[in-house]
């Protein structure tokens, strides 16, 4: 008897433990070891699985789902599955099961988060080997006004990261209000407007279901002289034309977690930085934890269990 196959994308996420947990259930595993397979690839690749673990960056389009045969569940080792799974309503229409991993690197992306708020507001590389300076007294970031756009899982765990190092405001914007975190975590609601005015530091924390320019040309303008702003979303969500033209007349600062497509200005390192690809979500514990959670996720869905992170209908138990 043939046993049922699991397509596994990448080599990032999903190690030999991992794989030992798979075949023991029951399945056999084809690895593809391309973090960015095509559409044509992907529509060849996904033929005859039942199984499929997105590890990498490729995109799961409609006639990715159409050419799949036999597949009956998708696990993605991130969270924002739209941006992969553009797919996913046509997968939803035909049965196939979709899982995320809500909360696995929420850790990660936080630390980072503070890393480059710490690295911008103290003048890292402008004192270091990478700027000029050799001496300037710069402010605790203590002393600072911050403002959380998104207060979601990272944007929590943010929040508390700057408490534990005595920060003592902190605004915040999210789609729904957090009532219940208000006082626990001693942080402020406001409008969008209000923070992009007020905030010293600015830090993004939302999917790319918002939109482009969320972060738009009147937002970035109510910026006051010096003020930081990281990007730990996605690089489209700020109105990049807007946010060059500031950086150039030395009005904001920026850092993102993933460089913008297209071409760059050439600003110094300390007035701009991004990271030369996504690199918040990427510790070692964070990926062992997707890792994890894909493991159980994709083994639950094609056994007909119960899995939390199913996002599609057809999860209910039957």
């Amino acid at each position: 008897m043939n046993r049922q196959k699991i397509l596994i994308t990448d080599s990032l996420f999903i190690h030999k433990k991992h794989e030992r947990i798979i075949n023991k259930a029951g399945f056999d595993i084809e690895r593809i070891d391309n973090p960015n397979l095509s559409e044509k690839d992907l529509c060849s690749a996904i033929k005859g699985k039942t199984g499929y673990i997105l590890g990498g960056i490729e995109k799961v389009t409609e006639r990715v789902i159409k050419s799949a045969d036999k597949l009956k569940a998708i696990s993605f080792t991130g969270s924002g599955y739209k941006e992969f799974i553009t797919g996913y309503e046509a997968a939803t229409d035909k049965g196939i099961l979709i899982s995320n991993c809500p909360g696995g690197n929420a850790d990660a992306v936080a630390e980072y988060t503070l890393s480059l708020m710490l690295m911008m507001n103290r003048e890292v590389l402008s004192l270091g080997r990478t700027g000029s300076k050799s001496f300037k007294t710069t402010k605790s970031i203590k002393n600072k006004t911050i403002g959380i756009i998104g207060l979601g899982r990272i944007g929590i765990l943010v929040c508390k990261y700057l408490k534990s190092l005595g920060v003592k405001d902190i605004l915040y914007y999210s789609r729904n209000r957090k009532f219940f975190l208000e006082s626990g975590l001693g942080i402020e609601f406001v409008s969008k407007l209000d923070l992009m005015n007020r905030a010293d530091i600015i830090s993004l924390h939302f999917s790319n279901e918002v939109g482009e320019k969320f972060i738009n040309k009147n937002d970035l303008q109510l910026m006051h002289k010096d003020a930081i702003l990281i990007n730990a979303a996605f690089p489209e969500a700020v109105d990049l034309k807007e946010m060059y033209k500031l950086l150039k007349d030395e009005k904001i600062f920026a850092a993102f977690d993933k460089a913008p497509d297209g071409k760059i200005p050439n600003f110094p390192a300390n007035r701009f930085f991004y990271s030369n690809s996504q690199t918040g979500f990427n510790t070692q514990e964070a990926i062992d934890t997707v890792s994890n959670m894909t493991t159980q996720s994709i083994i639950n869905l094609l056994l007909k269990k119960d899995d939390a992170f199913c996002i599609n209908k057809g999860c209910e138990k039957e």
